[in-house]
């Protein structure tokens, strides 16, 4: 099931996946059906499938269209400055602003990784995940080879690899545990402290020019924050998901590599 290139089509599918948003955050993704998606919209089940082969081909467009790379490009344009140390941090800090904002983001983020869900989309739709998904792991793996060539990190290769697991595990760990709402609170403190205290810990670990500081946090952070208060909903399209798919993720890593 290709996705649409034609204007009028791509806003079609923008309203399908603005209802099944609104569905997910009312009613949770298992009671998610395609027959109330069409009532919501307004059309019959056959339009649905114009677009979507079945449920998880929603699921996964869903997520995709709120993936942090879609304003990745645009704000690093806004701020060609950023040191390759700050590029590492920045999917991190998208990630945590896309949840404040998005009831739904967390569960996409969650459910859709799973092989029970995305191995059933339409093939397209797991062509186009696994890019993201990946990209996401080369965003970091190229900002740390970056800051090596620029002199802020001193790693072998061992350990570049071993810091973008780390990275990677830490988010999925930290928002898995905060996004869940089971722990108790004494248990995780504040949560803007813990991730932070643990970000720092893991970061210092490997040999930077300049450690991460809280300074460094709160500037990145309250770029992201203004940043998403302009841009938020501006890019969570599927203009924006087929101009990132469409790009080679090799030949351009600085704007396309994230999720």
């Amino acid at each position: 099931m290709k996705c649409p290139t034609d204007t009028l089509p791509m806003m079609r599918c923008n309203q399908i996946l603005d209802a099944a948003e609104q569905l997910i955050e009312s009613q949770g993704i298992v009671s998610f059906k395609f027959s109330q998606l069409a009532k919501e919209v307004g059309c019959s089940t056959g339009t649905l499938y114009k677009f979507f082969e079945r449920k998880e081909d929603v699921l996964v467009c869903l997520f995709l269209r709120s993936a942090t790379s879609n304003h990745l490009p645009i704000f690093i344009d806004k701020h060609p400055e950023l040191t390759a140390q700050e590029r590492v941090l920045l999917p991190i800090m998208f990630t945590f602003e896309t949840i404040k904002r998005s009831k739904s983001f967390f569960t996409l983020r969650s459910v859709s990784v799973n092989t029970m869900v995305w191995q059933l989309a339409s093939d397209e739709k797991i062509e186009r995940f696994k890019k993201r998904i990946n990209a996401f792991w080369g965003w970091f793996t190229e900002s740390l080879h970056q800051a090596i060539e620029r002199g802020e990190l001193e790693a072998t290769p061992l350990q570049v690899k071993e810091l973008v697991q780390g990275i990677t595990f830490y988010l999925t760990g930290s928002l898995t545990q905060f996004e869940s709402q089971l722990i108790a609170p004494e248990y995780l403190s504040n949560r803007r402290e813990t991730c932070y205290r643990h970000l720092a810990k893991l970061m210092g670990q490997y040999r930077w020019h300049r450690p991460l500081t809280p300074e460094l946090f709160d500037s990145l952070e309250a770029q992201t924050t203004a940043f998403f208060d302009q841009h938020y909903r501006d890019h969570m399209s599927c203009a924006a998901c087929s101009a990132l798919t469409s790009v080679n993720l090799q030949d351009s890593p600085e704007c396309t590599r994230a999720c």
